[in-house]
């Protein structure tokens, strides 16, 4: 479970940026989190009687191989779902046991799941913004917070419609992606588990990170970056374009800005490598970056990346994909850990994979922001050039946060189903 001492610590410098961190400027770096929460620790609970009343507290549940109906309820505009959510049939057709076996079920993240997204109350789902933004900086850039959502044994770009085909993804954003995703469905159905809660529909997942004894390790921080140094040319992601990026392949990668595994909190990364780290006790890092050039054309390509091409902050994007894109980056912090044997990604176990373990670093988005959510921190944060890293829109409000620390606050490591 996350350690008590450091979430103490936490709070003591929440306080602080609370009073002063809103006032300062920064310029992010690639990969790095300067001015973000620090990352909880963890380890196995060895006190198995309490687990299952701290794992129900925050709204996990595991080893139920059924989807919750988060579709239910009135569909009024800005009315919450009448009634938590409650196991159903997951999907269009039979699933296996493994299906969902594992879900972060709090009710705050599916209070507004049967409104259409053109119905939701942005009221509702946002908060007065003590700034309008943190100042303004050399590049565009917004951020948003997520705690994971469930786990699944589906990929709905490279399976769609196969539920149980792929290795074992951990979901955040829409709580209801499957196999049976559909642009339709990502926008207009589900919760969201980052900041702003169902005014970020979007899908992202990437493999599950398992520790060689049964478990499945959840990270205290999931840090969402969306940034650009071409703010006169940035243009807002089309709706249903999909992305994956990192590495898919039987072979490792060479670690770079865009693809790293790392050791430290937030900004302090250190030891970038292409392998799960052993950091002596210190935060396990892993950071993935998107493309950011659209053909402008096609959501998808048959290889799953041709429709997208990555361009540095030095160049235009290329002819062939002229529309730029807020580059996206996934950064995920992971709890402390004496060792690291025995870890590695779930796709790390693909048939010829012969690299390190976490050798297989990947991640997939699918999009379904709220229209008008995103027009506004495209406006006020991308095309301004305005530092927006508390989910501000450039405006008198910001999303609303997951709790006031931004810090997954459930147990680190959830046994799989046996």
């Amino acid at each position: 479970m996350a350690g008590t001492w450091r979430r103490r610590a936490i709070g003591v410098v929440a306080a602080v940026v609370a009073v002063f961190g809103l006032l300062a400027v920064f310029d992010a770096l690639p990969g790095e989190d300067p001015e973000g929460v620090l990352a909880g620790s963890g380890s196995p609970s060895a006190d198995g009687g309490d687990q299952q009343d701290r794992l129900e507290a925050t709204g996990t549940t595991i080893g139920s191989a059924a989807a919750p109906d988060e579709a239910a309820g009135s569909g009024g505009a800005g009315e919450p779902a009448s009634q938590a959510a409650t196991a159903t049939g997951a999907g269009e057709t039979g699933t296996t046991g493994q299906f969902e076996s594992i879900r972060n079920d709090q009710a705050k993240f599916s209070r507004f799941a049967d409104v259409p997204s053109a119905r939701l109350d942005l009221a509702a789902l946002t908060e007065p913004a003590p700034v309008n933004d943190n100042g303004g900086s050399t590049a565009g850039q917004f951020r948003v917070a997520c705690e994971y959502s469930h786990f699944g044994y589906d990929d709905p770009i490279v399976f769609p419609g196969q539920p149980g085909r792929s290795h074992l993804h951990m979901f955040f954003g829409n709580t209801l992606t499957d196999a049976f995703t559909t642009q339709e469905k990502l926008v207009d159905t589900g919760g969201g588990t980052c900041s702003g809660f169902e005014l970020n529909r979007s899908a992202y997942w990437t493999p599950a990170l398992l520790d060689g004894s049964g478990n499945t390790v959840v990270p205290d921080s999931i840090i969402i970056y969306y940034k650009t140094k071409y703010p006169d040319a940035v243009t807002a992601m089309p709706q249903g374009l999909q992305m994956v990026a990192g590495n898919t392949t039987a072979e490792s990668f060479e670690a770079s800005g865009l693809l790293h595994w790392s050791c430290g909190p937030n900004g302090h990364a250190y030891d970038h490598t292409n392998r799960i780290p052993d950091c002596n006790g210190d935060v396990i890092n892993a950071s993935i970056q998107f493309p950011n050039c659209w053909d402008g054309v096609n959501l998808t390509s048959s290889d799953f990346v041709s429709h997208l091409t990555y361009a540095n902050d030095q160049q235009a994007c290329p002819t062939s994909h002229p529309k730029r894109l807020p580059q996206i980056s996934i950064l995920m912090y992971f709890p402390g850990t004496d060792s690291v044997d025995g870890w590695q990604l779930s796709s790390d176990q693909t048939e010829g994979f012969n690299g390190a373990p976490g050798g297989t670093l990947h991640a997939d988005w699918w999009g379904g922001w709220n229209d008008e959510t995103m027009n506004l921190w495209i406006d006020g944060c991308m095309k301004a050039s305005r530092n927006c890293s508390f989910g501000q829109t450039g405006g008198p409000r910001q999303l609303a946060g997951l709790n006031p620390l931004e810090v997954y606050e459930g147990e680190n490591y959830l046994p799989l189903p046996s």
